[in-house]
Order: C-alpha cells, then sequence, then structure tokens
C-alpha cells in the first residue's frame, strides 16, 4: 500500500484586484478523465462576519515534480481567488495568490491542504474565481465556487474536520464508526439540532421521462440535540446509513449535512452494489434476474460476458463501466449517490462531455463539437436544496430518446459509449 502523507501549507500573498473582463458564461470541463488534469477539491468556511477562508486539497500524483536545482524533486504550484458580487460581475471585490513549492524527493504520494483568507460581509452571496496552475506542467483547474454568506445558519458557516488529522474532511460523506469534529463560526456553547433521514431514493429517469418527482418529505425520521463545547465544536460519530442535517436555528432549513452510504463509498467493490448501475442498460427481467441471483458476482460477469463475447474485452469494459460509476460518485454525489443522479445517469452512459458551460446555476454539457447540428446537449438546472449545494435537475426532453437507446445498445455490444 502505498504510504500517502498530508502536507499542510498556509502560505497566503496577498494582491489587489482590478477589474477584468468577465462573461456570464464560463467554458471548461472539470469532469474530464486525461492524464495530467489537476482535480482539487475546496470548501468555505466563515470565521466571523468580515472574514472567510477557502480551504484546498490538491493531490501530489496530479502535479508534475521536476529537479530544477539537479538536487530536489519540487512541485511548483500557483492557486490565486477573485471574489464577485455576481456570477456575470467584472467587478473584483478582492484577490489573492500564493504559490505552492513542495520538496517530495521520494515522490510519494500525499496531499498538499492549506487555506486562503478573503474578505465578505455578512448578508449576501458572492462568487469566488479560483484557478490553480500546475507551473511546472503549464495546466490549469479552474472553477467558480459560491459564497453563502447571506445567513449565520448555511452549511459554510460550519467545518467538519477529520478527527485523525485535524484537516478539513472535503467531502460530504462519513463511514460508520468514522469520528468528525464539527466547528461552528460562533465560539459559543450552545445547542446543534440534528435530523436524521433514512429514504431510499429512486434512480434517476431516463432523458427522454417526463415524469414529474415526488416531493421531498422534510419530516425527519428522528431527531437529537447535541453540545456545542466554548470552541463552538463537537465531535460526531458517525451511526448507520442515512444522512445528518446539522442546525443551530431549527425554525429554519438551512444547516450542514453529512451522508452515510455504503463503506466502500464512493468506489463499487461487491457484486451487489455493481448490480445497482446496470439498472441504466438492462431491461426490467434482467435486473429482476440479477437482484434476486444467488450467485449476484458470478452473473454479473456472465452479464458482461454475454455483452462482449470475450473475456479480455469483458475486463476491460467493466473496468471503464465501473471506474464512470466511481468517479460519478466523487463529482455528483449529494442526498444520493452520484451515480444516481441526474448529472450521474448522463455521465455514466455518455461519458464526460467534449465541453461544458456554466453559469450561476445552470450547466451546459456538449457532446461533439459545438458548431455541429447533430452535437447532443444537456441542461442541467441547480436546484434549491437545502441538504446539498450539488444538487442538479436534467432538463428532459423527448427528442434524447433515440439518442439514449443509441448509447445504451453500444454497452450492451460490449463496448463502453465515447471511449474515456
Amino acid at each position: 500500500m502505498r504510504n500517502l502523507l498530508i502536507c499542510f501549507l498556509i502560505m497566503l500573498v496577498v494582491a489587489c484586484g482590478t477589474s477584468t473582463k468577465t462573461t456570464s458564461t464560463t467554458k471548461t470541463n472539470n469532469y474530464k478523465r486525461e492524464v495530467n488534469a489537476l482535480h482539487p477539491v475546496f470548501t468555505v468556511f466563515h470565521i466571523n462576519d468580515t472574514l472567510s477562508e477557502l480551504h484546498f486539497k490538491i493531490a501530489s500524483k496530479e502535479l508534475l515534480y521536476m529537479r530544477p536545482d539537479a538536487i530536489n524533486f519540487s512541485s511548483n504550484v500557483l492557486i490565486s481567488y477573485k471574489l464577485v458580487a455576481s456570477y456575470d460581475s467584472k467587478a473584483i471585490l478582492d484577490s489573492a495568490s500564493i504559490r505552492l513549492v513542495d520538496s517530495n524527493n521520494e515522490l510519494v504520494e500525499k496531499f498538499l491542504i492549506g487555506k486562503m483568507n478573503f474578505n465578505a460581509l455578512l448578508t449576501r452571496s458572492y462568487y469566488l474565481r479560483v484557478n490553480v496552475t500546475d507551473l511546472n506542467r503549464n495546466t490549469s483547474f479552474n472553477t467558480v465556487i459560491t459564497v453563502e454568506k447571506g445567513n449565520e445558519w448555511n452549511r459554510q458557516n460550519f467545518i467538519v474536520k477529520s478527527k485523525t488529522d485535524d484537516v478539513p474532511l472535503f467531502r460530504n460523506y462519513a463511514k460508520t464508526g468514522e469520528t468528525v469534529t464539527i466547528n461552528y463560526k460562533s465560539k459559543l456553547a450552545q445547542p446543534l439540532y440534528v435530523r436524521y433521514y433514512n429514504r431510499v431514493f429512486p434512480l434517476a429517469a431516463p432523458p427522454f421521462s417526463l415524469a414529474d418527482p415526488q416531493p421531498f418529505q422534510y419530516k425527519a425520521d428522528s431527531t437529537f440535540m447535541m453540545q456545542l463545547s466554548a470552541k463552538g465544536e463537537v465531535d460526531f460519530t458517525m451511526p448507520r446509513n442515512g444522512f445528518y442535517h446539522f442546525q443551530v436555528d431549527t425554525t429554519k432549513r438551512e444547516g450542514f449535512t453529512l451522508y452515510n452510504f455504503k463503506d466502500a463509498f464512493p468506489e463499487v467493490k461487491n457484486a451487489e452494489g455493481m448490480i445497482l448501475p446496470l439498472r441504466y442498460i438492462t431491461s426490467r427481467e434482467e435486473y429482476d434476474a440479477l437482484s434476486t441471483s444467488l450467485n449476484k458476482k458470478a452473473d454479473v460477469e456472465k452479464f458482461w460476458l454475454d455483452c462482449t463475447g470475450n473475456m479480455d474485452r469483458a475486463k476491460e469494459v467493466i473496468r471503464k463501466f465501473y471506474t464512470r460509476v466511481n468517479d460519478a460518485n466523487a463529482y455528483f454525489s449529494s442526498y444520493i449517490e452520484g451515480w444516481k443522479s441526474d448529472r450521474g445517469l448522463i455521465y455514466l452512459i455518455y461519458g464526460s462531455p467534449n465541453t461544458i458551460y456554466r453559469t450561476a446555476n445552470t450547466e451546459t454539457w456538449v457532446y461533439g463539437e459545438e458548431s455541429n447540428i447533430n452535437s447532443l446537449q444537456y441542461v442541467f438546472v441547480r436546484v434549491n436544496n437545502p441538504f446539498t449545494d450539488n444538487d442538479f435537475s436534467l432538463e428532459r426532453s423527448g427528442t434524447y430518446r433515440q439518442s439514449w437507446y443509441m448509447a445504451v445498445d453500444v454497452w450492451r455490444q460490449g463496448r463502453a459509449y465515447l471511449q474515456d
């Protein structure tokens, strides 16, 4: 097993911002699996009414380590942000950059973890335009992060840290028995109220289905209370599966949420987990037979072998299919596993889009050349969900029926649609 280390980096070089040209639509594709691609993760925490923190985590395996001095292998990364009042604003309210140089002569896999402070006033929302550049490789990652500072009880007023190493969790889930430390911005001993939900959510419907989703029932399955210390923190050990919504004000819906999916999450590591995503490409009869099988592992392998007609091809298509399941879990999980979501559905069957256009509340995925009339586009709209900021709903249409069945048929012929 490779040794994973965590490198703490809190270096700050502040640079005053000036107005730059921007548009209301951002062109990007952070979901593409490419060699040498960067996939940093971020979390925002409001320290007080005027100051907030942008925490970041970068995997060393995605960086190029060079020996500029012929002695030490080191990375060279530039992280910068620009704070704006709206997604398409040209006026920069705050900005800063840091440069990370990490020596790693043994090339041990680890994470570069640090934070940057930024100035944001209470009672309004903002957007952070963040850029991460590997200067050794000349590759970049760009994203826009919503800063929710409209009140003192939403999710960004909390930060969850690992109990074992005291660093931000950088994920919205924990495993059964895992202990985390919950920190609230107000350094006061006060109650923290917890609502527990144990729900089974359906899989995303095909993109041509026009059925209305069932409304969520907000009544919790159970509730309990915890006590924050004088430092505004409390330890929480994750109980059973489900999700836990933490609040300081129960008259509001806002708070932050931790999820407990299966313990192997976000990976799929057993036959039962491998069967569930097959519902997207199987008939009802096939899926029921797999679900009730007495030897699920053998029957899953037989399903793929029947598709490919060859064991080597079967292994390769299995790898591609379940890699997409794992990636969907990493990218799109919210109150449900990522592969069950609308974006996860499209990602799993079609693969990563060629291009993504983002606005404040939408993502438009383009498959094919942008100027080609035959290119396929899917539009996802952000859902106002008190449990997550990662919930997007697909704008469904009957026009997707033919392309959907064509993509499913490719999988059933033993080939990955739109090869990764």
